[in-house]
């Protein structure tokens, strides 16, 4: 079974057991370690306003579902294959036990 890492500046905060792959995102069972703990509530708030602008085209809800993917950005997070393999800084989206993710260059294949 493939498992993927996230980590932050070599520190694993959750193991990502593959679920499934799509043509652009790689699906995973959302592990989180006690070291993913102060993201938590970044990630349920984006979560939470990607399911609002669904139903709300709201400019000043969208401003800041903007702003708060750059402070995720800003995390620097990376994933790799468990054993080894390059580190990739990804765009990812985590709700409850779930994650998705892409790589941010869209030139690179999935891990």
């Amino acid at each position: 079974m493939t498992v993927y890492l996230l980590e932050r500046d070599g520190v694993l905060l959750a193991r990502m057991p593959l679920s499934h792959v799509e043509p652009f995102s790689v699906h995973c069972t959302f592990e989180p370690l006690p070291t993913f703990e102060p993201y938590r509530a970044l990630f349920e708030e984006d979560a939470r306003l990607a399911e609002e602008l669904v139903t709300d085209p709201d400019p000043a809800l969208l401003g800041r579902a903007e702003a708060l993917l750059e402070r995720i950005l800003a995390l620097g997070l990376s994933v790799r294959r468990e054993g080894g393999g390059i580190h990739r800084e990804v765009l990812i989206g985590i709700e409850d036990h779930t994650a998705h993710f892409r790589p941010l260059k869209l030139e690179e294949e999935p891990l």
